[in-house]
C-alpha cells in the first residue's frame, strides 16, 4: 500500500481488501497442491467450530449466553487451541480481531487492543475471573505469568470493562479459563522448533464422585536463538482440586507456581536492524520471576433464585531484573550506568457476589464486593557499567559506591470495590444490561532512604457505569453499549526515587455498536467504537537514555473490528479476524512541542489474520495463515513510518490412535521484520530507534501421546 492509500485505511475497507485477497488466492494454490498430493478422503466438518451463540462467563461474572452480551468479546476455543499447537500465547491473541500481542522475546511481550503497541499498563489479565496481578503494579509482561499448558479456553473483550472489573480494565481483558475436570484423561507432549526452543508438557484430568483434579505442568526453554544472548527457561505447574460437598454446596481449590529466567537482549538500534545483525551488547542483563497463587472457590445455592459465590486468592510474587532499558550513557564512552532492582508483593484477595434472579420481569441482579490487600516492596541499586568499544558490549558491571542505594520503599495498596450489574430482557430478543463499580484505592508509601520521595498517602477514587442493550433474533443481532474506564497512576510511575513524574489518573469513555449474524454457510461478527482518553500515560524516552512517564493530556482511539468465517464445504473453511483503526493525540504537548492531531506512534491502522483450514479427514487437518500489519508512524511528530509486515504460517496435524503429531512452518516466507518499532522524538535532533527482531523462519515439531 501506499502511504496516502495507508493514511485512509481506518476507512476504506473495499480498496484494503483486494490485495489482500489477490494475495490470499496465490498463496491457498500453493497450500493445495503441495498438500493434497496422496490425501483422498475428506472428513466431515464440526459444526461447534461456527457455533454462533456460546456460553461466556467474562461478561458480567457468570454464565451467559454471548447474544445477551452488549460487548465486543472473541472467544479462542479448546478446538482452535488444539490445531494451533502454539508455542506461545501470542500466536493465539493474533488470531482474534482487534488484537495484536508483539513478542519480544522469551515470552516477554507488549499488548495492543484498541490502543497503539505500548507498555502501558490498560489491559486487566484474568485467570478463572481473577486478576493475576494487583492493579497498581501492572506489568507488560504479566502473561509470562501465566501456565499455557492450562489453557483450556481464552475469552477476551475489547474496551473497558472497569464496570465489573475495574482499573486497568481499559484497552481490553484477557481472561484465561483453566479445564473443568469432568472427563478422564492424561497426555504427555513434547515439541521443539529449529530456534532452539524446546517444550515438554504433562496433563492429567481425574473427575471423581464428589469433585477431582486437574494437574498440569510444563517446562520450556530456549538456547541459541536468533539474537545473541536470548535464552530463557521456564517452568510451571498447576493444580486444581473440584469437589462437591453437597447438591448446594461446591468449589474448588488451586495452586499456580512458575518460575521463569531470561537473559534480556532488548531491542536494537537502526544500524543492527539494517545490517541484520543480530549480536548483543548485552551480557549480564537479565529478568527473574518466582510466583505462587492459591486460590480458594466456593459456590452455595440459596434457593432457586439465589446464588453466592466467594473468591479467596493469595499471590507472591518476585521479579528480579537487571534491565536493558535502565542502561544509559555518561560523559566517558566506556562508562554506562544502569540499575539492578527487586520487586517482590503478597496480596490478599477477597471476591464475593450475591447472584439473585426475579423470574417475574426476567431480570438477575448482582451484586458484588472487591478487597485487595497488598504489601510491595521495590529495591533498587545503582550499577556501573563497563563496555569494550571493541567488542561493542557491555562486559561487567559493578555496585556504585558508595551510594548504591537508589530505591528503598515499601507500600501497602488497598483496593476496595463495590459493584453492582442488573440485566434482564425488555422483550423477546431484546435485553439490556447496566453495570456500576465504585473503587477506592490508598497507597501507603514508606520510603526508608532519607532521601527521595517522602513517604505519604495518596487516595484515588473512581466511580465507572457501563450501559448496554442487545437484541437477538434468527441468529442475527446487534449491540449497543457505553462505558468508563479509570486507571490510577502505578506505583512505579508515583514513586520513582531518580525522577518524580507529576501524573493524574487517567480516564477513558467509549461509545460502541456491534452485530452479528449467522447464515446458512457464513457467521460474521463486527464492532465499531470511538474510545476517548483524559491524562493517558506514555513512556517516554529521555535524552539521556532514561524513560520517563508523561500525561499527554487526551486521545482519540476509533475503530471497526469484524470477523468473518465462510464454510466453503466439508473439506474447506475460510476465516479472517481483522481492524481498522485511528489512534490520535488530542489537545497534547510534548517536550514542548504541540502534537494536537497528530497520529499516536506505533498505531498500525490494520491488522488483519486469515486463515485457510483443510480438514481432510477426522485425523488430518492442515491451515494456511496469513498475518499483515500495516505501516505506522514510528515517532510522535510522525516523520518516520514503519512499513509494516507479512507473514505466513502454515500449520499440519495427524492423529492416529493415541499419538498426536503436528508439523508447522512458521514466517514461512522467512520475513525479516520488527514486532514493535519506535523512534524516540528528541528537541535536539538527536533520535534513538528501537526495534524489536521477529521470528524468522522457523520448523517446529510435536507430538502428544494420550496416556488414557
Amino acid at each position: 500500500m501506499t502511504e496516502a492509500s495507508d493514511y485512509s485505511e481506518a476507512f476504506c475497507y473495499i480498496p484494503m481488501l483486494k490485495p489482500y485477497i489477490c494475495f490470499m488466492k496465490f498463496r491457498i494454490g500453493l497450500l493445495a497442491v503441495a498438500l493434497s498430493f496422496g490425501i483422498h478422503s475428506f472428513g466431515q466438518k464440526d459444526s461447534s467450530a461456527i457455533l454462533l451463540d456460546p456460553v461466556i462467563v467474562t461478561g458480567n461474572k457468570l454464565s451467559q449466553l454471548r447474544s445477551e452480551a452488549p460487548i465486543a468479546i472473541s472467544i479462542i476455543s479448546p478446538k482452535i487451541i488444539q490445531q494451533a499447537q502454539a508455542p506461545r500465547i501470542d500466536y493465539l491473541l493474533n488470531k482474534v480481531s482487534g488484537v495484536y500481542m508483539p513478542s519480544i522475546g522469551g515470552e516477554q511481550h507488549m499488548m495492543s487492543i484498541r490502543q497503539p503497541i505500548s507498555l502501558k499498563g490498560l489491559y486487566l489479565y484474568l485467570e478463572d475471573g481473577l486478576p493475576i496481578r494487583t492493579s497498581g503494579l501492572f506489568s507488560s509482561n504479566a502473561l509470562i505469568e501465566i501456565n499455557t499448558s492450562n489453557i483450556h479456553s481464552i475469552e477476551i473483550i475489547k474496551g473497558p470493562a472497569s464496570a465489573l472489573y475495574g482499573a486497568e480494565a481499559i484497552g481490553g481483558i484477557i481472561n484465561i479459563l483453566s479445564e473443568k475436570p469432568t472427563i478422564k484423561k492424561a497426555d504427555i507432549s513434547a515439541s521443539f522448533n529449529s530456534t532452539g526452543l524446546k517444550k515438554i508438557e504433562f496433563k492429567y484430568l481425574m473427575p471423581t464422585p464428589k469433585g477431582g483434579w486437574n494437574i498440569n505442568t510444563s517446562w520450556t526453554d530456549q538456547k541459541n536463538g536468533l539474537l545473541d544472548y536470548s535464552n530463557f527457561n521456564k517452568k510451571a505447574l498447576s493444580i486444581r482440586k473440584d469437589f462437591i460437598f453437597t447438591s448446594k454446596l461446591s468449589g474448588y481449590q488451586s495452586l499456580q507456581y512458575i518460575h521463569y529466567y531470561t537473559q534480556m537482549t532488548g531491542s536494537v538500534d537502526s544500524i543492527h536492524f539494517a545490517n541484520r545483525d543480530f549480536t548483543s551488547l548485552q551480557s549480564f542483563t537479565f529478568r527473574k520471576i518466582d510466583l505462587l497463587r492459591w486460590r480458594q472457590n466456593l459456590e452455595y445455592t440459596l434457593g432457586k433464585q439465589s446464588k453466592v459465590v466467594a473468591n479467596i486468592m493469595y499471590r507472591s510474587n518476585t521479579m528480579d531484573q537487571n534491565p536493558t532499558y535502565s542502561i544509559a550513557s555518561t560523559n566517558i564512552a566506556t562508562k554506562f550506568k544502569g540499575q539492578i532492582n527487586s520487586n517482590h508483593f503478597d496480596a490478599l484477595v477477597l471476591d464475593v457476589q450475591n447472584q439473585y434472579s426475579f423470574k417475574q420481569i426476567n431480570a438477575k441482579l448482582i451484586l458484588g464486593l472487591y478487597a485487595d490487600m497488598t504489601k510491595q516492596k521495590l529495591l533498587a541499586s545503582h550499577i556501573d557499567i563497563t563496555k569494550d568499544l571493541v567488542l561493542n558490549k557491555y562486559t561487567s558491571y559493578s555496585l556504585k559506591n558508595p551510594d548504591s542505594i537508589i530505591t528503598n520503599y515499601t507500600t501497602n495498596i488497598y483496593n476496595k470495590a463495590f459493584y453492582v450489574n442488573f440485566l434482564g430482557k425488555l422483550g423477546k430478543g431484546l435485553n439490556y444490561n447496566a453495570s456500576l463499580r465504585y473503587d477506592h484505592f490508598e497507597y501507603r508509601y514508606k520510603n526508608a532512604l532519607s532521601n527521595g520521595t517522602p513517604s505519604s498517602n495518596n487516595i484515588f477514587t473512581n466511580y465507572s457505569p457501563k450501559l448496554g442493550l442487545t437484541y437477538n433474533k434468527n441468529n442475527i443481532g446487534a449491540y449497543i453499549n457505553y462505558s468508563q474506564g479509570f486507571v490510577p497512576p502505578q506505583i512505579t510511575e508515583i514513586y520513582n526515587a531518580i525522577r518524580v513524574p507529576y501524573l493524574l489518573p487517567q480516564s477513558f469513555v467509549n461509545y460502541e455498536i456491534g452485530g452479528w449474524a449467522r447464515f446458512n454457510k457464513i457467521q460474521t461478527e463486527l464492532s465499531l467504537y470511538q474510545l476517548n482518553g483524559t491524562n493517558e500515560i506514555v513512556s517516554v524516552r529521555q535524552p539521556d537514555g532514561v524513560n520517563l512517564n508523561q500525561n499527554t493530556g487526551s486521545t482519540k482511539h476509533i475503530g471497526i473490528e469484524y470477523k468473518i468465517i465462510y464454510t466453503i464445504n466439508a473439506l474447506l473453511e475460510l476465516s479472517m479476524n481483522a481492524t481498522n483503526a485511528k489512534h490520535q493525540y488530542q489537545q497534547t504537548i510534548l517536550k514542548g512541542v504541540d502534537i494536537s492531531g497528530k497520529e499516536m506512534s506505533a498505531a498500525p491502522h490494520f491488522w488483519g489474520n486469515t486463515q485457510l483450514q483443510f480438514n481432510w479427514s477426522k485425523q488430518l487437518n492442515s491451515s494456511i495463515e496469513w498475518q499483515h500489519q500495516s505501516s505506522y508512524f514510528m515517532d510522535e511528530i510522525n516523520q518516520t513510518k514503519y512499513p509494516g509486515f507479512n507473514l505466513i504460517h502454515l500449520r499440519t496435524n495427524y492423529t492416529i490412535q493415541k499419538h498426536s503429531f503436528w508439523i508447522q512452518l512458521l514466517n514461512a516466507t522467512n520475513t525479516y521484520y520488527s514486532t514493535m518499532a519506535t523512534k524516540n522524538f528528541s528537541v535536539k535532533g538527536n533520535a534513538a530507534y528501537s526495534y524489536y527482531i521477529g521470528e524468522p523462519r522457523s520448523i517446529q515439531i510435536g507430538w502428544k501421546y494420550q496416556l488414557f
